[in-house]
């Protein structure tokens, strides 16, 4: 029996095979242009994927991260645009996303297989959506070294790459105390300037002690083309008798243009400081052992008033938040809390204190809270108990905001002056 129903399937699908095909409804395609999967490390390849459905999409699809170490991909310009396409007769709407994909480092690379989720109108009811995860890849490509070029460690590619720094114009015969800024800035044109290298290191010189800061790493992008700077920072402090030299800086680089390894560099920097090492008070200048002066009495006048005012204060903070809860003010904040979590007992409780505390509100507002308040009770436990209404609390808080107190009553007529 089981035979003859195999066999009855296949012949089946052999005289039916379009109306097989044409109860599967028409799923979202994704299509892959990588036309070139080696490159030069830091210099980008280009990804295009392109998604199509048989209708539209409602909703903007959901493309992949694709995050692979020593791999940086990042999206351009204007990455993402509409397209459309004739799919089997029929036109097939979609979007398509480039990405640049730059090797960081020598070597092969693969990206695993990707996901776009999408939503689309189906074809069959359009008034619907269907939800779809279409996948593509893996991906491989290349990172290589150009020829003359394997000795680079780390290997940079660029258009261009120069040095600039900046010093004072004396950096040798200085005082304790003085101080002496170095930086240095590497700029980079055809290539992302992260895959520059640490520029310098706070330097050992017998008399100085030296501070790094924070590398500033811009980057830039101009029609698709990169650029960028590495900005470095290194402050030095005499402190006494000391002599050295800020060392010299190179970086070796391939030229893009010329296919020929290139170096950016700069001359070390003679520094140099006489004097007896000073003392933590020499390396104040006047102006700032005076404002450090006037700081610290500052803040012993302040530490002093702040203790000899405390139990003043403290008195004061007691009696100002007495009056407060106490207050009609508190008493509606709390009563209006109630309503909004929709607590009848508290509601209930704080409704009495606050129509009690003075200034008496004012007598129609008070009567329509209170109507309002007794149509929420007698939907709770009326004898004809209905389902909540949340409109009902609703209403009771309006009431409650928009109460007014009364005015008080003064004589309208004064007793004259001379009887």
């Amino acid at each position: 029996m089981r035979t003859i129903r195999r066999i009855l399937l296949v012949v089946l699908s052999a005289v039916f095979p379009a109306t097989a095909l044409a109860q599967d409804p028409a799923r979202p395609i994704v299509e892959v242009e990588f036309p070139e999967t080696e490159t030069i490390p830091g210099q980008a390849l280009t990804l295009r994927l392109t998604i199509l459905v048989p209708t539209w999409m409602p909703k903007p699809a959901v493309f992949p991260s694709m995050d692979v170490p020593n791999l940086r991909i990042t999206l351009p310009e204007r990455a993402t645009s509409p397209t459309s396409k004739r799919v089997d007769g029929a036109d097939w709407s979609g979007v398509t996303r480039r990405y640049l994909i730059s090797p960081m480092v020598p070597g092969g690379f693969t990206i695993p297989e990707q996901t776009i989720e999408v939503i689309f109108a189906r074809p069959d009811a359009p008034s619907e959506q269907e939800k779809a995860a279409v996948t593509f890849g893996p991906l491989t490509l290349q990172g290589l070294v150009p020829e003359g070029a394997e000795g680079l460690d780390p290997f940079i590619a660029a258009s261009e790459l120069t040095l600039t720094q900046e010093l004072p114009e004396n950096t040798e015969g200085l005082s304790p105390g003085d101080g002496l800024k170095r930086t240095v800035t590497a700029k980079v044109t055809g290539s992302s300037p992260i895959i520059l290298p640490p520029l310098m290191a706070p330097p050992k010189i017998e008399g100085f002690a030296a501070y790094a800061e924070e590398p500033l790493v811009e980057e830039h992008q101009n029609r698709g083309v990169l650029s960028g700077t590495r900005r470095e920072t290194v402050t030095l402090m005499a402190q006494g008798n000391g002599r050295g030299e800020l060392p010299a800086i190179e970086i070796n680089w391939y030229n893009l243009d010329s296919k020929e390894v290139e170096t950016a560099s700069l001359d070390a920097v003679p520094i140099s400081a006489t004097g007896a090492p000073a003392s933590p008070t020499d390396l104040l200048t006047p102006e700032r052992r005076r404002s450090t002066v006037m700081a610290l009495v500052a803040l012993m006048a302040l530490l002093l008033a702040g203790y000899l005012a405390g139990p003043t204060l403290q008195s004061a903070y007691r009696v100002r938040r007495a009056r407060y809860l106490s207050s009609k003010a508190f008493a509606r904040k709390s009563l209006l809390k109630a309503v909004r979590s929709k607590d009848y007992p508290g509601a209930a409780s704080a409704l009495r204190t606050w129509l009690d505390r003075p200034p008496e509100t004012h007598p129609k507002d008070r009567v329509f809270v209170e109507e309002t308040f007794r149509l929420l009770s007698a939907s709770r436990f009326g004898q004809d108990t209905q389902p909540e209404n949340p409109d009902q609390w609703q209403a009771l808080e309006q009431a409650i905001r928009h109460s007014r107190a009364r005015k008080p009553q003064t004589d309208q007529a004064l007793p004259a002056l001379n009887p």
